[in-house]
């Protein structure tokens, strides 16, 4: 890891300080909206089930990479949602190094993500999932390595503006996790189906 620059100098220091109080607003506000309670998560128990079978029609099943797809991306929701966390936490503290580290991991989770989407894209019953991740997906990556860079160079403006495209890309990331919860439903049951 690079460790990120360290300024000496009083203007740019009260700059970065007063960046980072903004950016503890953005992030804390941000994430509070990507994951509340109105959010479903993306990792469901599974669908309800009934005793009777014939009660429900059954599924059509997935493809096998759609089912796979969608199961990475329903676990990934967990390590975003920790990653906001640390991230919140970090710029609360003003500790800009647990800010880098948090923003790279980010960086990292995202462009592993991005294919997975390209998965479920062409399937219609995730198509509008992967809408909507494919529009929030990019611009948290781009906030995300904006951050991350702002903070190696000590540029709090882009330190800053890194974090207001992060907050965007999470609040569209919160509407796609409403598609996306019900998905990994559906997933986990793809999965009983094609094992049996």
């Amino acid at each position: 890891m690079t460790a990120p620059a360290r300024r000496s100098d009083g203007p740019s220091r009260a700059r970065s300080v007063s960046g980072l109080v903004l950016l503890v607003a953005i992030i804390v506000a941000a994430c509070g909206a990507a994951f509340d309670s109105a959010s479903p998560p993306a990792s469901g128990t599974g669908p309800a089930t009934t005793s009777d079978p014939g009660a429900a029609p059954r599924p059509t099943r997935w493809p096998g990479g759609v089912v796979e797809a969608v199961m990475n991306l329903g676990k990934a929701d967990v390590q975003i949602e920790a990653a906001g966390a640390d991230l919140g936490a970090a710029a609360a503290s003003e500790d800009l190094e647990a800010m880098w580290g948090a923003a790279d991991g980010l960086v990292t989770l995202l462009t592993r993500l991005i294919p997975e989407v390209d998965r479920i894209k062409d399937y219609p019953e995730t198509a509008p999932a992967a809408k909507a991740l494919a529009l929030a997906f990019p611009e948290m990556l781009a906030g995300a390595s904006e951050l991350r860079d702002g903070i190696r160079s000590g540029d709090a403006e882009r330190i800053v503006s890194g974090s207001q495209r992060l907050a965007t890309g999470l609040e569209s990331y919160r509407q796609a996790r409403r598609l996306l919860g019900p998905l990994v439903d559906e997933a986990i049951l793809m999965q009983r189906i094609l094992v049996k």
